[in-house]
């Protein structure tokens, strides 16, 4: 796969420090690490995430426009732990600035506005070396084996205490969710989780189970 051939060449040279703007935008030995060297599952991490957050800047100045403030930082959070999966550095603190303005309302128009302008600006570097990874001709299709069951366990009991942290473990776990819902499924799943609504996306996982447990006795 062509992304192999970009991710064996890159870690080669990645530096182990959080980039500033004039170092690669991803750290690939360290993306490469966090999924224990399965470089199919590095494709696919890398491929959802420019598919969910190539407009993510879009939308943030959208709910800002809107003044839903509560918004922009749930979006600003969710991209702090994307950027954080796939080792993107100063993308992951640039939506961490912007969501400890937000969370704090400390921040005039203009310096929110900055914030989202440096955000994108970064964004833009990322989504370029994600697409130069990705392209060629023998890219993999997005594919994903279903979430192991004892993950699902653990995600269900934290969605059902309202733990913060079960939306870390969705960005971790998103392509086998992916496949275990379905992507019409897995978008009400990201709506209930962006606005921390745990108890519908429980309910969802929770539906899902019962209709596979359905078809497999029919």
């Amino acid at each position: 796969m062509v992304v192999h051939h970009a991710v064996r060449d890159a870690t080669a040279t990645t530096p182990a420090a959080v980039p500033d703007g004039h170092a690669p935008a991803l750290d690939l030995a360290a993306a490469l690490e966090r999924v224990m060297g399965d470089r199919d599952l590095l494709q696919r991490v890398l491929t959802r995430f420019a598919a969910d957050y190539r407009d993510v800047a879009a939308r943030l100045r959208a709910a800002l426009a809107a003044h839903d403030t509560e918004l922009a930082q749930r979006i600003a959070h969710t991209l702090k732990g994307a950027s954080g999966m796939i080792d993107a550095g100063l993308l992951r603190q640039r939506a961490l600035d912007l969501e400890l303005v937000l969370k704090a309302g400390a921040g005039d128009g203009a310096q929110v506005a900055g914030l989202v302008d440096k955000l994108d600006a970064e964004l833009a570097r990322v989504l370029q070396e994600v697409d130069a990874m990705l392209a060629g001709p023998h890219a993999a299709p997005l594919t994903a084996a279903p979430i192991a069951e004892h993950d699902l366990t653990r995600l269900r009991a934290m969605l059902d205490i309202g733990d913060g942290r079960a939306s870390d473990l969705v960005q971790q776990w998103r392509p086998g969710l992916l496949a275990a819902l379905g992507p019409e499924r897995m978008r009400t799943f990201d709506t209930a989780i962006g606005r921390f609504d745990f108890e519908r996306a429980l309910a969802l996982l929770e539906q899902e189970e019962q209709r596979e447990e359905s078809a497999s006795g029919n």
